[in-house]
């Protein structure tokens, strides 16, 4: 059995871990980050692709009793207020003005002018032309680490029941729709010092101060939060895309994009995929080629995908190509032996009423014939695998019988269960798990749909546009007019142009 995981490949470092696991839906990261960083004692280091000040942390049975404030914002200024020592450093892609109505204003004034003087915030817009960053990490003390596909926002939280409707799921006051996420949580210092050196040169190529982080605090022991769903791994590999390579600056850094075709053409049995968006052609290629090719053992392919955009600007921007790749797709598979399921998940309702909405998947994560899983920021599109900048965490094993691919198959059996609607004990495990899970989605048996992609609307657009050339994901830098991004320039980069000439902040 070859191993997925090359070196320099599709990895851009390997390190050894404490702990490690998957924390699934804001509820359980948010609590876990919250209770984590009470207890920082030198430095917190946050990036992301969005930051809200008011965004909830902890709610309900949990925000009861809370000593400390439970809004962003609020709650990393009182831990700087409590804890002399500790430093807070928050980095933020710097996005375009067509993000602008759905984005919070004046970040920069409100972050930086209205907190404690160790709490920093930066938007960063060094990235490739028609990029954006994505990548969604925290490190603690350089002990402890976060990666996925969560941001700390409005609009993210949910609970692995994602009943609809749920009086806790609100932003900004109003009720958003089912959301579902994955994050990793990682304990070590090996492994937190990659990530260290990773935000320290996105920090300072985006105009920061050079940062000086102290040594590691003493390692965690049996760190396990609640709601976490455990990975026995004593090793984690890092994978990126970044075309400017940071930390290592080495020049078009498509390391996921290498690790997901390895993955699928190392792939003999099974292969399930969460994602937002599936619009990649790479990849979307490398699978069609997969399933069409002739194979002693049938391969069982299962992704769970939004029923449809969340907003008109994705659709544009991802709905037609993901179309085009699922009916690819559904062509590549007829005649052969594998089995082929394209699945969203609908919320859980009072009464028989089928859901008026379905749940919005935001995760990226893969797992391969139970030996293999890779969760992070990356969609599975033109964009996350050529020009976004984005982190995966992945890990693997040669033996599925182990105690590490054992715990695999149980993560992939604890997200089949949150989307069926079901108890761990009662999730599928069949060889066939297609058929098994086509017939419950047929019956509306659970909360799994069968995906409708490509509809007759679609198949008509698809006639006369080709959606892999249109300019909102590319899928190289090459050809493109950096006047007709989407994504060029910054809200924070137009701010600091209007107060270039007001007097710094002071910070010791």
């Amino acid at each position: 059995m070859n191993p997925i995981l090359k070196s320099v490949q599709n990895f851009w470092c390997e390190q050894s871990v404490t702990a490690v696991g998957l924390l699934v839906d804001g509820d359980d990261y948010y609590r876990a980050f919250y209770e984590a960083a009470r207890s920082a004692r030198k430095y917190i280091l946050l990036a992301g692709w969005q930051f809200d000040a008011d965004a909830c942390l902890l709610r309900g049975s949990d925000a009861e009793g809370a000593t400390l404030p439970v809004t962003l914002l609020k709650y990393l200024d009182a831990l700087c207020e409590r804890n002399p020592e500790l430093r807070i450093y928050i980095l933020a892609w710097d996005f375009h003005a067509v993000f602008f109505l759905e984005r919070e204003w004046m970040q920069e004034l409100r972050f930086n002018w209205t907190t404690n003087d160790r709490l920093a915030f930066l938007f960063d817009s060094n990235h490739a032309e028609q990029g954006s960053h994505h990548q969604k990490f925290v490190v603690i003390d350089g002990t402890l680490a976060f990666l996925g596909g969560l941001d700390l926002c409005d609009h993210r939280w949910d609970d692995r029941c994602h009943k609809d409707p749920n009086p806790l799921r609100l932003s900004r006051g109003e009720p958003h729709k089912p959301f579902h996420d994955v994050q990793a949580y990682i304990v070590g210092t090996e492994v937190a010092a990659k990530l260290n050196e990773l935000f320290t040169c996105r920090w300072e190529a985006a105009g920061g101060e050079p940062l000086v982080l102290p040594e590691p605090g003493p390692e965690l022991e049996r760190y396990e939060p609640a709601g976490a769903v455990p990975l026995a791994a004593s090793r984690v590999a890092l994978s990126r895309t970044d075309p400017r390579g940071s930390p290592t600056r080495s020049e078009n850094c498509h390391e996921i994009c290498s690790l997901y075709l390895d993955a699928i053409a190392a792939a003999r049995q099974l292969i399930y995929i969460e994602t937002q968006y599936f619009s990649s052609r790479q990849v979307g290629a490398a699978l069609a080629e997969r399933l069409a090719a002739s194979d002693a053992t049938p391969l069982n392919v299962v992704l769970v995908l939004n029923m449809e955009a969340e907003t008109l600007k994705e659709e544009i921007a991802v709905g037609l190509a993901q179309a085009k790749v699922i009916a690819d797709l559904r062509k590549a598979v007829q005649g052969t032996r594998h089995r082929l399921g394209i699945y969203y998940t609908v919320p859980k309702t009072e009464g028989a009423a089928e859901p008026v909405r379905a749940t919005y998947i935001h995760s990226k994560v893969m797992i391969v014939d139970d030996r293999f899983l890779t969760v992070g920021s990356a969609n599975l599109t033109n964009r996350s695998v050529g020009v976004d900048t984005e982190l995966n965490l992945s890990l693997e094993t040669s033996d599925p019988g182990d105690a590490l691919g054992q715990s695999i198959a149980q993560a992939r059996r604890n997200l089949l269960a949150e989307h069926l609607g079901v108890s761990d004990d009662q999730a599928l495990e069949s060889a066939d798990l297609v058929a098994a899970l086509d017939d419950l989605a047929r019956r509306r048996e659970g909360r799994l749909r069968i995906h409708p992609s490509p509809t007759e609307h679609e198949l008509t657009a698809l006639a006369v546009i080709d959606p892999q050339g249109l300019p909102f994901d590319p899928a190289a830098l090459e050809g493109h007019d950096q006047q007709r991004s989407i994504f060029v320039g910054g809200i924070g980069a137009l701010w600091r142009h209007l107060t270039s000439g007001a007097p710094a902040r002071a910070r010791d």
